[in-house]
């Protein structure tokens, strides 16, 4: 009988082996083969409207899974719509960074962007980025312009274009500025004493048409014989479609404010200008007449004061102009009326009423110094009306509550170069 039984427990081993061997044929030939994406039943509309309200990482994935929905993903009406509706659900923060600090002479390579949710001050995504050239050891970054960034160097002739949320970069010929100033050379004792304007401003003229815009002060070291005008400043237009950067022919008579930012907002950009027989100027220049213009009138006490005291920014879509009084230093915030021409008071901000230790030994900076001549930068309005700011001297944020007239630490980073208001964006390959 123990004879008999043998060979069907041998049989059935066998069996059980061989079919093992073809589920593991099978798992091995699934993972191998493309998977086939049965098409929606639902109408190609009614998909869209769904797409529409995806985050954009979501929408990234997606893109790879069917050929249509990457073609529909990808075109500019789509990215232009999704923006829309970004735009209006919610606004975020976005912190940029060098997060390896080189060692000299190896320039800054990863460049890291984190997004904050503006309420609650939490992160919600953290993307870093390696650009190949490099940015020597300054690192220039423009504001938000449809999710897009525009970050150089004026020491190298590194400038890229990046979208973050996507990872989409393109690397941009270097403007006439950056190639002189790398031919002159100059020491850094040169540099630091330059009073040259190393920010441009990234901005858009109309449905896919972007331009940077480098306005800067004349200098011997960037005396160039293709320009039209040498006179007190010169300005670049970078030109995407083209892929090549021109010289304007008309520039502002005044001298620039070096060390500002440009603000730029309802289809302007805007810049401070340096004292000029004991007044400044507000310059603005039409995006898509491409056109320089004073604003006729500033706020009363403001232009006789030297640029420092004074600070330019947006906050939704709108210039504003911010100064801290002398002798109270209160920091009163104004905001341009752009059909008027006219400003209004909107903030006013007291914060020596506010000393906040635990918030100045953790953001490393008294924001309460009486002595502080220049202002604090408003960065935005939250929805429980805190306004966040930053400092020119700080490498941190802080949330100012007007009603309890208290201050609340929000981030700090010792390598933050930039905080501005984000809205994640498709937009790319511009």
């Amino acid at each position: 009988m123990e004879a008999a039984d043998n060979p069907v427990v041998v049989a059935s081993s066998s069996s059980s082996q061989r079919n093992r061997k073809r589920r593991i044929r099978r798992r091995r030939r699934r993972r191998k083969e493309k998977r086939v994406i049965a098409p929606s039943s639902l109408p190609n509309e009614l998909i869209e409207e769904i797409f529409l309200r995806l985050p954009v990482k979501v929408l990234v994935r997606l893109r790879s899974l069917s050929k249509q929905w990457k073609v529909a993903l990808e075109s500019l009406s789509f990215a232009e719509r999704h923006l829309k509706i970004a735009k209006q659900s919610r606004m975020d923060l976005m912190v940029i960074d060098s997060r390896l600090r080189p060692k000299p002479p190896r320039p800054y390579i990863n460049v890291g962007f984190r997004v904050f949710c503006l309420e609650s001050g939490s992160v919600l995504s953290f993307t870093l980025i390696n650009f190949s050239q490099g940015f020597g050891n300054w690192i220039y970054v423009s504001g938000n312009c449809d999710g897009l960034f525009c970050i150089h160097s004026p020491r190298t002739q590194s400038i890229y274009v990046v979208n973050p949320a996507t990872r989409w970069l393109r690397q941009l010929p270097p403007a006439r500025f950056q190639i002189l100033m790398h031919k002159f050379n100059p020491t850094l004792q040169e540099w630091i004493a330059m009073d040259s304007v190393f920010h441009l401003a990234f901005v858009k003229a109309s449905a896919a048409d972007y331009k940077l815009v480098w306005l800067y002060n004349s200098h011997r070291y960037n005396a160039d014989a293709l320009c039209p005008n040498e006179g007190v400043t010169k300005c670049e237009v970078f030109d995407f479609r083209a892929n090549t950067w021109r010289y304007l022919s008309c520039t502002p008579s005044y001298r620039i404010f070096p060390t500002q930012k440009p603000a730029y907002a309802n289809g302007s950009v805007y810049w401070l200008t340096e004292l000029h027989e004991a007044r400044i100027k507000v310059v603005d220049f039409d995006i898509r007449t491409e056109t320089f213009r004073l604003l006729p009138k500033i706020i009363p006490g403001i232009d006789g004061l030297g640029p420092r005291h004074i600070e330019l920014c947006t906050l939704d879509n709108h210039l504003c102009m911010s100064k801290r009084e002398h002798v109270t230093k209160i920091q009163n915030i104004w905001r341009l009326k752009p059909s008027e021409d006219t400003w209004e008071k909107i903030f006013s901000i007291d914060l020596l009423s506010c000393p906040s230790p635990q918030t100045e030994i953790l953001d490393q900076f008294e924001w309460s110094h009486k002595d502080l001549v220049e202002p604090s930068t408003p960065v935005a309005v939250c929805k429980n009306k805190k306004i966040l700011l930053s400092h020119s001297r700080s490498r941190g944020l802080v949330k100012y509550d007007p009603l309890t007239k208290s201050l609340d630490f929000f981030y700090w980073d010792p390598m933050a170069w930039r905080k501005v208001t984000y809205f994640q964006s498709m937009i790319s390959h511009i």
